[in-house]
């Protein structure tokens, strides 16, 4: 097969992967096609047709992960801040929980439910994120991630370093409880 076509295999199996909500590295992506029999591919070489790709094709992204590793995914079917959750979600739920609820308390003034870790991208179990945020308690890194509850019951997150615990409390109960019952 041609280079152009191995580069459309390429953009192909990562614009798949991307459509059913998955980043793919460039170990999966040669996995894959080395496996076709209507695209043999070598490692060598393999590096300068990503490099093409990523050049040629708009919508191609690469994340690299702590561990040196290479992903890849198409804004047309995911946006850059869900595909960097996924790249985090493979390594430390700690810091996945930790880096979501600093973000929305620093850049958005508003503390996350919990319920939030729940859904994708994140699908934690309620009780992980429990474990995980009586884990995060006992380590030093972590101490600016507390918690508040609403009348509702319900559990926000909020990072100490860029909202106080009253004004997070008031939002998380405003959020919760307060808008709907404010037309």
């Amino acid at each position: 097969m041609k280079a152009e076509g191995v580069e459309q295999a390429i953009v192909s199996v990562i614009r798949q992967e991307s459509e059913a909500g998955r980043l793919i590295s460039a170990a999966g992506i040669l996995h894959l096609l080395a496996g076709q029999s209507r695209c043999p591919l070598q490692a060598e070489g393999f590096d300068s047709l990503l490099k093409i790709v990523l050049d040629a094709n708009e919508d191609i992204h690469e994340l690299a992960a702590g561990n040196n590793s290479r992903h890849f995914y198409s804004s047309l079917f995911l946006t850059g801040a869900y595909a960097a959750i996924l790249l985090q979600k493979q390594g430390d739920p700690l810091r996945l929980i930790a880096q979501t609820v600093r973000q929305n308390s620093a850049d958005y003034t508003r503390p996350v439910p919990l319920d939030l870790f729940t859904h994708p991208p994140f699908d934690l179990t309620r009780q992980e994120v429990l474990n995980d945020l009586e884990h995060m308690a006992a380590l030093e890194e972590f101490r600016d991630i507390a918690r508040t509850t609403t009348s509702a019951s319900s559990v926000f997150f909020y990072s100490t370093l860029y909202l106080e615990p009253g004004h997070a409390s008031m939002l998380a109960e405003w959020f919760d409880v307060g808008q709907f019952d404010n037309p």
